[in-house]
């Protein structure tokens, strides 16, 4: 097959997709921030001081890729400098100074006889204006809810504690929109997402619904997790979150909920936190409950170790795209409790409980009853586990070349 794809987007999921496309033949160019393809224990070791840093800056671990895309041009290392000086200097919407340059030099890097131009985040509005000149078909991956909805979602709970939801750049949310607007066809991660979409005038026909894998899940698939138990004087049940500690994880919400619970069950519930801490929430960590352990960040490597020791995952997002940690929890056979800003595989009663956003008495009941009732602890991580198994076994990168397939057949 001719390479007739042309990606524009950071490195995270979009690595994935690359790499399987780029496997197929399929992959033109992928422009993209600095990355690099060489296994750490390969690399030949820095001679000075100055290559060390420069190293650690950019041959850092989130920028490593497959191999397999080593000859494939579209790397950028102006856009990641610059946007290191412009945190470094604590500049206002520093985004701007590495996601437009980003932007630009992909549009001046239009490669030929490409079908499709997939662009994800802010970076792909001026090459979408010229692809469209040419015929090329183009997808916004909109990876997270846009800002209208997140002002929604979000703006009554920062309140409550005194602050205000501010978007880093207003530019570049409304670019996020325009991009979704101006494309052929929208991506979204989640039913959640595709939701806000439409909401902000995306209609609903150009909408694919792609759901991202998890890092980690199939580590977790293969977790060899206890029978659920009930709660013991000698071993209380453990409830477990995994993420950014914010306002808008909901980590306010699950609190309330945890103080409620003490109050029901006293030392029957434990409540662990993963995460590191947004400024935005440090008032909350300043006071835990008794009986929360807030553990900090943790390696990745030891996040499998982390959901085989819990009973119950616990994830009260406000606003997500789609969330990793939940699919990660539900692959190792975790009862989930969520809600539907979450972003999540979780079908209601089926493979986890949905509960409705901000609402610490539907989370505290939920926890409840999932402490009295092992059986339904079983029945829902089993069904979770399952959940996540077929959804890797089908594999993010065939779901988007089938929804490839379908957009050329719709536009091409």
């Amino acid at each position: 097959m001719n390479p007739d794809i042309w990606m524009i987007g950071r490195v995270d999921q979009f690595a994935l997709l690359a790499a399987h496309l780029a496997r197929q033949g399929r992959l033109a160019r992928w422009d993209s921030f600095w990355r690099h393809c060489t296994p750490d224990a390969q690399a030949p070791a820095p001679a000075t001081t100055t290559h060390r840093n420069l190293q650690s800056l950019f041959a850092r671990p989130a920028r490593r890729v497959d191999p397999v895309l080593t000859g494939i041009k579209g790397r950028h290392l102006t856009p990641d400098i610059l946007g290191k000086s412009a945190r470094m200097l604590r500049l206002p919407a520093h985004n701007l100074a590495s996601d437009l340059p980003l932007s630009w030099l992909a549009a001046r890097n239009m490669p030929h006889n490409v079908r499709i131009l997939h662009g994800q985040g802010n970076y792909s509005l001026p090459a979408m204006k010229r692809a469209h000149k040419q015929n090329i078909i183009t997808i916004s991956d909109v990876t997270g809810q846009l800002a209208p909805i997140r002002a929604m979602q979000l703006g009554a709970e920062y309140q409550q504690y005194g602050q205000k939801w501010r978007e880093i750049s207003a530019f570049l949310a409304n670019r996020r929109i325009k991009e979704a607007c101006f494309a052929d066809a929208v991506f979204a991660p989640s039913a959640t997402v595709a939701n806000g979409l439409i909401t902000c005038g995306v209609a609903e026909e150009r909408i694919h619904i792609i759901p991202f894998d998890a890092p980690l899940a199939q580590q977790c698939l293969v977790l060899d997790r206890p029978m659920p138990m009930l709660a013991l004087p000698s071993r209380p049940l453990r409830l477990l979150f995994i993420g950014q500690i914010s306002l808008a994880k909901g980590i306010a919400v699950l609190l309330r909920a945890f103080q409620m619970l003490r109050s029901r069950h006293n030392a029957s519930v434990t409540l662990t936190l993963i995460g590191r801490v947004r400024q935005c929430a440090a008032g909350l960590m300043a006071r835990l409950p008794d009986g929360v352990d807030w553990q900090g960040a943790i390696p990745a490597r030891d996040v499998p170790s982390a959901l085989q020791k819990a009973d119950i995952f616990v994830f009260p997002s406000l606003s997500e795209g789609s969330s990793l940690a939940v699919q990660e929890a539900m692959a190792a056979s975790l009862p989930v409790i969520t809600s539907f800003d979450a972003g999540s595989p979780i079908e209601d009663g089926k493979n986890g409980i949905i509960i409705p956003p901000r609402n610490a008495d539907a989370l505290a009941d939920a926890i409840t009853r999932l402490v009295h009732d092992a059986t339904l602890r079983q029945t829902l991580g089993t069904n979770a586990r399952n959940t996540i198994a077929r959804q890797l076994a089908e594999g993010y990168g065939n779901r988007v070349n089938n929804a490839y397939d379908e957009v050329l057949t719709r536009h091409g």
